[in-house]
């Protein structure tokens, strides 16, 4: 017995050998975990985007017009019993890739026939994705009449509620 209460005293020469490796590789996968997080958080090896091809860039058009959103547009449908309404979001692009300075100036008013345009759709009219597309070409229509001159490209809905 006495034996063993001095073996349990004294420490093992092997387990230190063991004890230090355990320690210094949670050292290092510690050091290499704090590296590569650094390394994210900076950027490096975040691999890079892709490059979107659109229809625009297959058929070989360069210029990229610029981009307007428009504050949101909420309108009662033209639907019998009155109780349904439309939000709209929409971005305009322009052919040019600046927006023409007659846009800002004239942005009452188009937002005044868009409002109409609207107020004269029902519920059937637009909630089919060809409702809608037929709606954007008319806002396309109603912006340039506006305007006085071919300017707006195309509109994109970034939101679109009917309730």
């Amino acid at each position: 017995m006495a034996d063993e209460d001095t073996l349990d005293g004294l420490a093992d020469p092997r387990g230190n050998g063991v004890l230090h490796a355990v320690a210094l590789g949670s050292a290092f996968a510690l050091a290499l975990g704090g590296i590569g997080a650094a390394a994210w958080r900076i950027g490096i090896a975040r691999p890079e985007p892709p490059v979107a091809t659109t229809a625009a860039t297959l058929a070989g058009d360069r210029t990229q017009g610029a981009l307007e959103p428009m504050d949101p547009f909420i309108a009662n449908l033209g639907d019998e019993d009155g109780h349904r309404y439309l939000k709209a979001t929409i971005q305009v692009e322009f052919y040019d890739p600046i927006i023409p300075p007659e846009f800002h100036q004239r942005l009452p008013q188009a937002r005044d026939m868009l409002l109409t345009l609207f107020s004269s759709k029902s519920f059937a009219d637009v909630r089919s994705p060809q409702g809608k597309a037929v709606l954007r070409e008319e806002i396309v229509n109603r912006l340039n009449t506006v305007l006085a001159e071919d300017a707006v490209k195309a509109v994109y809905f970034t939101e679109f509620i009917v309730q």
